[in-house]
């Protein structure tokens, strides 16, 4: 399983939140220094998050376009809810696409901004307590199952499982995610709380292809571990 460092920018800053609360967690200073950091440690991956477009705040694209030229495997997501935005990515070097909110809340419009890009967008289910998070993990969309049928209904690449509960906490992976890991089509991602090699083995063991780490590779405890 591959582990794929997270990069989260707000107001032109690499920050990691906790529980995706502004003002909380840690501010790690410019994003471009913190991609070469990756890199010397031999990260050829990541994933960019645009927190303030997410948030409908403005946005970090110039920011984010800079620090993909540095990896191989980018995915990028936060607040992508038109085709413009997707084409401008996809173009800047992205590979992967990562969208939430529209494909819950309008689903034809996302089928209609994906189409004939299917193949590289997954669609984050972002969750606590088996409730789906939109809008910036500030509302309620749907029960966890109900989601899984609805992505899997969507034609696209696949999925990121992200654990909101304890999101930037390292405070361990949800431990029942497992059993859900199966009834996903297409490629499985998970994110939140991840917190020791140990973790990252579960998740493995689970079927995940890959694993978002940000909170624990930044206060040193994953520092170089690019998979298990």
């Amino acid at each position: 399983m591959k582990v794929v460092p997270s990069i989260d920018i707000s107001k032109g800053m690499a920050v990691k939140r906790v529980r995706g609360r502004e003002g909380t967690g840690l501010v790690l200073g410019d994003p471009l220094k913190i991609a070469e950091e990756l890199r010397n440690m031999g990260y050829t991956s990541v994933h960019l998050v645009d927190l303030d477009a997410a948030e409908g705040k403005g946005d970090n694209v110039e920011v984010i376009e800079r620090v993909m030229k540095d990896f191989s495997e980018i995915s990028v997501g936060g607040g992508i809810r038109d085709r413009s935005r997707l084409e401008r990515f996809l173009s800047s070097g992205a590979t992967k696409v990562v969208m939430s909110t529209l494909a819950f809340t309008k689903p034809d419009t996302f089928r209609r901004v994906v189409a004939g890009y299917e193949n590289r967008v997954l669609v984050s289910v972002d969750y606590c307590e088996r409730k789906v998070l939109i809008k910036g993990w500030n509302e309620s969309a749907m029960s966890f199952e109900e989601a899984i049928s609805h992505v899997n209904s969507l034609g696209v690449r696949g999925v990121i499982f992200t654990y909101v509960c304890n999101e930037g906490t390292r405070n361990g992976i949800d431990p029942e995610i497992g059993r859900y890991v199966n009834l996903v089509q297409g490629e499985k991602g998970y994110a939140g709380g991840i917190g020791s090699i140990q973790d990252l083995q579960e998740l493995d063991k689970m079927g995940f292809h890959f694993a978002i780490v940000g909170m624990s590779l930044y206060a040193g405890v994953l520092r170089g571990v690019t998979s298990v």
